[in-house]
């Protein structure tokens, strides 16, 4: 005789699911509310240290894609200043360093105040650990907790796409992974539909790879012309929404003017979290009855599903309460440890 099955609240149901995510998560504390990424030159100071009033998530200080040659010894010689100064106004503060002038970049960039690193041009697992080792002996100099600064890997190049999971848990540090310029770097050309020729393959494979790791993937879901750099606000927020719908969690940009629209196309709408709140509540008075499942037209909601929504509405309130924040910081009031 079968023993009966017993009863799981609609609680224990989802807490059983995070249970499950966290066992491959790499980061234990909560995901962080990183939706726009705007990319300051890091010899720009003036336009760098003015960046958060766009009411960004995250200044990224950049010291490779847009830093001449010749300008990168003076850009490297004033950047831990930029970095405190920028880190004043309460944002999350990266910077973009190059895999192949790590010494130089890290020694420049690190300090207490900066959040991270976006490593570019990155290809290998032994490069990932020569970034470790080389934050853990500065985190050690100058003061910084261990393990504190994290790491955002970009797989712009073929080989690190074709060894994307080895590297992504080659450092407990990795906090997220980007496609950064892939397209430019692998020369990706356009498609008659105006797709960029094999990036929805990357972006599925990046953010498979970020789920199997547990971290957050960046990227939006950019299309001909655009690239990402020169999108309109229009045509930013449309790429939003679609990389939000696939998996991103927020994308890096070049202008102020699609900081807002990254904000908000990474944001639940309140349409969509009444809608979860709905399906909860739903799902929950037949999970009281007895029920697994229960069928809303033509679809079946689950745990499952019960989860998505509530991660959904768990996300919504995540960003509510970081926009808050932000606009406490820049006040100048006081902002509660994350």
């Amino acid at each position: 005789m079968q023993k009966p099955v017993p009863h799981v609240s609609l609680t224990g149901l989802i807490s059983l699911s995070r249970k499950a995510i966290r066992m491959t998560n790499n980061n234990d504390l909560p995901e962080k509310v990183r939706r726009s990424w705007l990319m300051a030159s890091a010899s720009q100071v003036d336009k760098a240290v003015a960046a958060p009033q766009s009411n960004v998530d995250v200044v990224l200080l950049d010291l490779v894609e847009f830093v001449a040659e010749k300008d990168k010894p003076t850009a490297r010689e004033g950047l831990a200043d930029t970095v405190r100064q920028i880190k004043e106004s309460g944002v999350d503060v990266f910077a973009q360093v190059d895999s192949e002038l790590l010494y130089a970049d890290l020694h420049a960039c690190v300090c207490p105040e900066l959040t991270g690193v976006v490593i570019a041009h990155l290809e290998s697992v032994a490069q990932v650990e020569e970034a470790d080792a080389l934050i853990s002996q500065l985190e050690d100099q100058r003061g910084i907790p261990p393990g504190a600064l994290e790491i955002v890997v970009a797989l712009d190049t073929a080989q690190a796409n074709q060894d994307a999971f080895e590297i992504a848990t080659a450092s407990p540090r990795i906090t997220g992974l980007t496609l950064g310029r892939a397209e430019l770097v692998m020369d990706l050309r356009p498609e008659p539909s105006g797709e960029i020729h094999l990036m929805q393959y990357l972006m599925q494979k990046l953010i498979t790879v970020a789920g199997a790791v547990g971290v957050p993937a960046y990227g939006a879901w950019w299309r001909e012309p655009d690239r990402g750099l020169l999108a309109t606000p229009e045509n930013t927020l449309a790429a939003a929404l679609r990389g939000r719908a696939i998996g991103f969690k927020g994308s890096f940009c070049v202008l102020e003017n699609q900081v807002t629209p990254l904000n908000q196309g990474f944001t639940p709408t309140t349409q969509e979290v009444a809608e979860a709140g709905k399906l909860l509540d739903a799902f929950q008075s037949a999970v009281a009855g007895g029920a697994a499942s229960i069928r809303q037209g033509d679809r079946i909601i689950d745990s499952g599903a019960a989860l998505q929504a509530q991660s959904l509405i768990d996300r919504a309130a995540a960003c509510e309460a970081h926009d808050k924040a932000k606009v406490d910081a820049l006040a100048g009031r006081p902002v509660p440890a994350p």
